[in-house]
């Protein structure tokens, strides 16, 4: 018997070093029977990084959102709350390798090593099915397996996750090659059991120390690969009710609410693959009325109670698994009975709500234990409104966020404006600006932002799309879904990962015919490589300095020449490791500088959808030697010089009001800067501000060729842009450029259409209807604020609604209403009126919020800063933060150093007055230095310098 696994395309699993959890994608199939909410699974490989913006599945493409739920891993990772540290290893081995070792030679090295620094684990290559095709090899590995499960101590794991990763990786690679097919019987699998069952009565098989939780955890990642039976169920039982009885002292240790994790997971996974594979029930398999006791675990955290942001994880997962697993209890209502129970203990469109509810409706009919009807669709509507209450409209409505409440109107804008960089050197590139397969759902982009990482949890259920990563596009829908994060929260950016994710969006447009896994171009993963390093690329884009290497991506480069990627194994990269997406980054960077012929070949062919040609094209670059030694010359340049860059982020010049101008004249002067023909200019309308294109053509000089005459006009562009920005109007230092179209006329000279983008200010209509909101005001935490609109009047008639916008989330439709602020800080009010015609005028003020001085916190933490002055801090235990303001009366360039005195876990956040709840800049690690600059304009500014572990340690702070 088999296990029936059917999907393609992402490789998603669980790995224990890459300190993140992924998830299982399945797909519905024709034969599915309803009698069982049970998946199409495919098996678990590496994981997808909580950093990574992900490309969808094709089960998430096509599929409604009810079909989503029920194939779908919902599932969720526990809180990792420290920093994650980069390992360079000092060592690699291939399987190539590893195969032509004795057994004995195998096996010790095995127990050395970590998985990690076997390179080429759960990818699908010769070398891989020549490891995996020795079924007696792979016998030696299981039964070593064993003899190490017994004798594992908990101060030495010996080798146990190494060796389980490697068969991990044999039943993963198994799967997608016929000629392991043997690797895909349950019966092969079930020989895993005498070593699984070894393991788990050693008396060491316990939660304890970080070689015990490692342990733990690799016996659920085996039995998800591998298969499990009732007595390795039961097993597993200590180990839940071991967590559950100290939750208060282990809820915090992520290892061990890891291991937890990989139990439940694994356990759930293989006993659902096997009902999907046998078409069996429920209570025709073995597990029925066998497993009450590890399913009455689960049970107790699914009703924890009291919801932390520790915990939610949790109980989330408990729900989510004990309406799975609640109808292989004895009482097959016992699930709906507990999820039916968490849904009235949690509070309604938290978290735990949402997933019993779904539960609810994908398990059990819809019908909670009593019989009740439960409504997701409109529990969903409600839970948008709650989590994702803003609307943004730009371009005429062809860009669309909708947002959060506290991600920050500054932040959309920059996005926006942050797409237009990425875009304009997009089609530069590419060479063309017309969309493959106009009428798509992509005509719109919509772009989904939570406020958090927990909230962005949320979209499983409102949604229907994963979250155990960075972010998701979905092309089908043109929607992409992601999270404001801080930089504990992610080692990228909001703006970094939204570059990379826009150009995914970009590419599925402009570059890559069909849908996302649909034609041939897709399939084999050809363009897996071609894609994600794609994406990381171009998020390196700038306004006037083309696409520069992102510091980011360059520190993800191995410092071992030995363990960088070849340029075939770059080429050929599918998913499986994260690494790819720095090599391949950094192989089209190479191209783009060096090489532009050959990367401008590679996207006409991908763009002609030549599957034949860019087949032997890559096939032909793979074996190039000479690409190669220049690919790996051109890495050890960047590796040595990562301190002369930077990550690209959009600069100030688009957020300042800038002065009206007549489009008119703006389109005469880029006209007569850049040399064009045949100009025309055409407005836009958004939300903040409306822009403008003009559009025109390019005629240069002699050609030299493609290659050159496009270096030689991105030069003239980047001039002509730099040109525009000396002139006396601000609102040039928003322009972008790009040019498409390229040919050479009859004189042979080389011609290209050019599009500027830019904002557009030209007078507004003026309005007839004065708004007065009386402020700015000013008050006390949880005490009312009287708020005025006394004066505002229409000349146009009356005014017929008022619509006042707090700032903090609330709003009010009085005339002159009271509020009370729950916290602290300043806060823009907005007033927005309407007139009889329905005319609507705005206008904001601001309200300074202060705590009580009798009852409020002290400010005496908050320590004066001086420039230039080098102050000695430390951060011991209980004090996890120091917090110091300066002011700047001036706009200027602010240099922020903290030295890291004794390399603790620690890092800094810089706040302005107006916004407390978004930094204005965060420190980088270089060395033990962590470094900021940022240009700062006037106001009061609030240093935290913070420590996210528990060691103690002193530094050194200078501003200047």
């Amino acid at each position: 018997m088999k296990k029936n696994l059917k999907f393609t395309q992402m490789m998603i699993g669980i790995s224990t070093m890459a300190l993140s959890f992924g998830s299982i994608q399945t797909q519905v199939s024709a034969e599915e029977t309803a009698h069982y909410n049970i998946l199409q699974m495919k098996p678990m490989g590496t994981e997808t990084s909580k950093d990574e913006i992900v490309h969808a599945t094709k089960a998430e493409e096509t599929l409604t959102f009810e079909e989503r739920l029920k194939v779908g891993d919902f599932s969720q990772r526990p809180t990792l709350v420290m920093k994650r540290d980069e390992i360079q290893l000092k060592q690699s081995y291939t399987l190539a390798e590893l195969n032509r070792m004795p057994d004995n030679e195998l096996i010790d090295t095995l127990s050395k090593i970590s998985w990690n620094q076997i390179t080429d684990l759960f990818q699908f290559t010769q070398d891989t099915k020549a490891f995996y095709q020795n079924k007696e090899r792979m016998n030696v590995i299981i039964n070593e397996l064993g003899q190490r499960g017994r004798t594992f101590t908990k101060e030495d794991s010996k080798g146990i996750e190494t060796f389980v990763e490697v068969l991990r990786s044999a039943f993963y690679v198994g799967y997608y090659n016929n000629e392991l097919s043997y690797l895909k019987d349950r019966s092969f699998h079930d020989k895993c059991l005498p070593a699984l069952k070894a393991l788990a009565k050693n008396p060491n098989f316990t939660l304890g120390t970080a070689e015990q939780d490692r342990v733990v955890a690799a016996y659920g990642k085996l039995i998800g690969n591998a298969s499990s039976d009732t007595e390795t169920v039961q097993y597993a039982v200590k180990i839940l009710k071991q967590y559950n009885d100290n939750l208060s002292m282990y809820v915090s240790d992520y290892a061990k609410g890891q291991a937890v994790y990989e139990i439940v997971k694994g356990i759930d996974y293989d006993i659902h693959s096997y009902l999907q594979d046998t078409n069996k029930k429920p209570n025709e398999t073995i597990w029925y009325g066998k497993i009450d006791n590890f399913i009455n675990e689960v049970n107790r955290i699914a009703l924890v109670g009291n919801i932390t942001n520790e915990n939610s994880w949790l109980i989330n997962n408990g729900i989510y698994y004990a309406g799975r697993l609640g109808k292989f209890h004895s009482n097959q209502n016992k699930g709906l009975e507990v999820i039916t129970q968490a849904m009235s203990l949690y509070p309604r469109l938290s978290g735990p709500y949402f997933v019993a509810v779904e539960q609810i409706k994908t398990n059990y009919g819809g019908k909670d234990y009593s019989g009740n009807t439960v409504d997701l669709q409109k529990i969903r509507e409600e839970g948008k409104q709650q989590y994702l209450p803003k609307t943004y409209t730009f371009d005429d409505g062809s860009i669309v966020f909708k947002t959060g409440d506290k991600v920050t109107e500054e932040k959309i804008k920059r996005l926006y404006w942050a797409a237009k960089e990425v875009k304009a050197q997009y089609h530069r590139v590419i060479g063309n600006n017309k969309a493959l397969e106009p009428g798509n759902a992509d005509d719109v982009l919509t772009i989904v932002i939570y406020n958090n990482p927990d909230e962005y949890q949320l979209n499983r259920q409102l949604y229907g799309y994963e979250t155990n990563n960075g972010g998701i596009y979905i092309e089908e829908k043109g929607t992409f879904f992601t999270y404001e994060r801080t930089p504990k929260q992610s080692i990228y950016s909001l703006e970094e990962l939204f570059r990379h994710e826009f150009t995914h969006y970009l590419q599925g447009r402009y570059e890559v015919p069909g849908l996302f896994g649909s034609g041939e171009m897709y399939q084999n993963e050809r363009l897996t490589w071609f894609q994600e390093g794609n994406a990381e690329f171009f998020a390196g884009s700038t306004r006037t300095n083309n696409v520069v290497p992102r510091k980011s991506m360059i520190s993800g480069l191995s410092s071992d020449p030995a363990s960088r990627y070849t340029a075939k194994q770059t080429l050929f990269s599918k998913y499986g490791s994260w690494d790819f997406y720095k090599y391949s980054f950094a192989l089209q960077s190479y191209l783009y500088n060096h090489q532009f012929e050959t990367f401008d070949k590679l996207q006409d062919l991908i763009r002609a959808n030549d599957v034949k040609n860019y087949d032997s094209y890559r096939e032909s670059l793979s074996n190039n030697t000479q690409l190669n030694a220049e690919y790996q010359a051109y890495m050890q340049q960047l590796i040595d010089n990562q301190d002369k860059y930077n990550v690209p982020q959009v600069t100030n010049d688009y957020l300042i009001q800038h002065a009206p101008k007549p489009l008119a004249e703006v389109k005469n002067e880029i006209v007569d800067v850049a040399n064009i023909k045949d100009a025309k200019i055409t407005k836009y309308e958004s939300q903040f501000f409306n822009t403008f294109t003009v559009e025109g053509k390019y005629t240069g000089g002699t050609s030299k060729g493609e290659s050159e005459d496009w270096k030689t006009m991105s030069k003239q562009v980047n001039r002509t842009l730099e040109q525009l920005s000396q002139k006396g109007w601000s609102g040039y230092k928003t322009v972008t450029a790009y040019f498409v179209n390229y040919r050479v006329n009859a004189a042979n000279q080389f011609e290209y259409d050019i599009v500027f983008h830019g904002v557009a200010t030209e007078e507004k209509e003026k309005t007839n209807t004065i708004v007065n909101m009386n402020g700015p005001y000013s008050g006390i935490v949880n005490e009312e604020i009287q708020f005025h609109s006394d004066g505002t009047k229409s000349e146009n008639g009356k005014v017929i609604s008022y619509l006042w916008n707090f700032g903090d989330g609330t709003t009010s439709t009085e005339a002159n209403p009271t509020h009370v602020y729950g916290e602290k800080g300043p806060y823009t009010v907005e007033l927005t009126v309407k007139d009889i015609r329905g005319k609507e005028s705005k206008e904001q003020t601001k309200v300074t919020v202060k705590q009580d001085p009798q009852t409020g916190e002290s400010h005496e933490e908050e320590k004066v800063l001086p420039f230039n002055t080098l102050i000695k801090g430390n951060l011991n235990t209980p004090d996890q933060t120091d917090v110091y303001t300066f002011n700047v009366t001036d706009p200027k360039e602010v240099d922020i150093s903290v030295v890291n005195e004794q390399n603790i876990g620690m890092t800094w956040v810089l706040y302005h007055e107006s916004d407390m709840q978004n930094y204005v800049a965060c420190g980088e690690d270089e060395g033990n230095v962590i470094k900021g600059k940022f240009a700062a304009k006037p106001g009061k500014y609030y240093l935290n310098v913070y420590k996210f572990d528990d060691k103690n340690g002193e530094y050194s702070l200078l501003v200047k």
